[in-house]
């Protein structure tokens, strides 16, 4: 990115904006205020836009001096602020005037700190090319962020689709109409397969046009032709996905993804996904389901779909862990808690030996340990718990105590 004539010059302005960050700040946000959109902020609206600057201003340097392309990583900070400044009602052309007002202010530091001999010269057309390459993607994040949010506005929102949710979540029938218009739309017939999906953030605090924004995105999760049915009940987001199919592998998948991006772009959820049900009747049961699972996700995060669950792992989650828990013995529970401490060594090494329908020597395969490291670690679990690690029904003790630990430490 740098010519190897004005090296130099180059790291002189570069030093030199990053000196002056705060002053260009002050410059933007200021000449920003003769904007309708921007004249009437409050105090902490101002200092939020001023940290967005600063942001901005300190993604650019930072490419430039790694001398690399920009990429969606460099403006990810972009998006909660447009979503906050389109909530109050600024409209794009006063975000987009932004963007110019921030491309004047840097481009005129860049030539004040360059000076006007050849090498100076030369060292702001080497940083002309990476600004405006900035400014076109500042300006291409602008225009998608403000129509991100701004269908998130009226996406969804229709009442005779908030009024079906809420039918359907307490097992009433849609009435013949514009409930049962909407339902179809959805892909809802009353013998449906479907699935219901569960989202909230990590506080109450989301507001719901950010949820909104979620519910869209989940909703195209299901990737299906027909718009599913999405709605903002509170502080949660829920969709029923129509589907064809009882692997719904695919659709988790996609859940996954959808969560990964939205958390790039400033909006965390845990996400919990139902198994698959049949009917309209059963949407009820359904949301309980997603409901179930999201509780184990919503301190960390992330997505629980319960139709990748093992039969066993979704019974212990339905009794209940702490129950349950209590009536493991105390010895196992010790283990099983000091294993988790020490890297849970030997509580994966008895879960491979399951795994492998009690065969030691398979296990150590799957391991990549010697046949006599499995041996001495099985032995050392029987000494301490007192099970007999050839013995079926000490081994399903063993194996369950383990799952349920498992499942506390990630709630």
């Amino acid at each position: 990115m740098h010519a190897p004539t004005a090296p130099g010059a180059v790291e002189r302005v570069l030093d030199g904006l990053a000196r002056r960050r705060e002053a260009c700040v002050r410059q933007v946000v200021d000449q920003a205020a003769t904007l309708d959109g921007y004249v009437g902020l409050d105090p902490e609206q101002t200092a939020d836009f001023a940290d967005t600057v600063r942001e901005g201003l300190d993604a650019i340097l930072r490419a430039i001096a790694e001398q690399r392309s920009f990429d969606d990583d460099d403006v990810a900070f972009l998006w909660p602020h447009i979503r906050r400044r389109t909530e109050a009602g600024v409209s794009e052309g006063d975000m987009l005037a932004v963007v110019r007002i921030f491309q004047r202010v840097l481009w005129d530091a860049i030539v004040e700190l360059a000076g006007d001999d050849e090498e100076g010269r030369a060292a702001a057309l080497i940083l002309a090319r990476p600004l405006i390459d900035y400014i076109d993607v500042l300006s291409d994040t602008v225009n998608k962020a403000y129509l991100e949010a701004g269908d998130a506005m009226t996406s969804h929102a229709s009442k005779v689709r908030g009024e079906l949710m809420e039918l359907l979540l307490s097992g009433s029938a849609p009435a013949p109409g514009a409930p049962l218009n909407a339902a179809r739309a959805a892909g809802l017939e009353h013998s449906t397969q479907l699935l219901v999906v569960v989202a909230r953030g990590p506080s109450p605090t989301v507001g719901q046009p950010t949820l909104r924004i979620a519910a869209n995105e989940l909703a195209r999760a299901a990737g299906s032709a027909v718009e599913p049915l999405a709605a903002v009940r509170d502080d949660e987001v829920v969709v029923i996905l129509p589907t064809r199919t009882r692997d719904t592998r695919d659709i988790a998948a996609r859940l996954q993804h959808t969560q990964r991006g939205l958390a790039t772009r400033g909006i965390p959820l845990a996400i919990g996904a139902s198994t698959v049900h049949e009917g309209l009747d059963d949407v009820p049961a359904a949301y309980a389901d997603a409901c179930l699972a999201l509780e184990q996700v919503r301190e960390s995060g992330g997505v629980l779909a319960l139709s990748g669950l093992g039969v066993l792992d979704y019974l212990i989650l339905r009794a209940g862990d702490r129950r349950a828990w209590r009536l493991v013995p105390a010895a196992v529970r010790g283990f099983v808690e000091d294993d988790a401490q020490q890297g849970s060594v030997l509580s994966d090494t008895l879960l491979a030996y399951v795994a492998c329908d009690l065969s030691v020597k398979l296990a150590a395969e799957q391991l990549f340990v010697h046949p006599n490291t499995a041996h001495y670690r099985l032995a050392k679990i029987e000494a301490r718990t007192g099970c007999d690690v050839r013995n079926l029904r000490d081994v399903q003790l063993l194996m369950i105590a383990i799952r349920i630990r498992r499942g506390r430490n990630a709630v």
